[in-house]
């Protein structure tokens, strides 16, 4: 586990039907949620791939469809969202709920 003041992460790695599977379980804080986002995808990268499952608790809205109309986007949702879509990720809750605002 490595712990920041704005959270903490742990990474598992283990093979799973001859694949390396790798979850990276990421809990962040409120506050700056987006940069410790981004630098753990950034310390990482190297282990990332499309056996890499990333699960958690991110406390920050990526999405327009995630905010309330009285909420803006700022510089470092936008840099996050960025570095999130060069690794293009799959979101499992938005394909399923792909209407909702919760």
């Amino acid at each position: 586990m490595k712990k920041a003041k704005e959270g903490y992460y742990t990474i598992i790695k283990d093979p799973i039907q001859q694949e390396d599977l790798t979850i990276i379980n990421i809990y962040v804080l409120n506050t700056g949620a987006p940069r410790f986002i981004k630098q753990v995808i950034f310390e990482l990268q190297e282990d990332l791939d499309s056996y890499t499952i990333i699960v958690g608790d991110f406390n920050t809205l990526l999405k327009s469809l995630n905010r309330s109309l009285r909420q803006k986007s700022h510089k470092e949702i936008l840099d996050l969202n960025s570095t999130l879509d060069q690794i293009d990720p799959i979101d499992t809750y938005r394909i399923l709920h792909s209407t909702t605002t919760e």
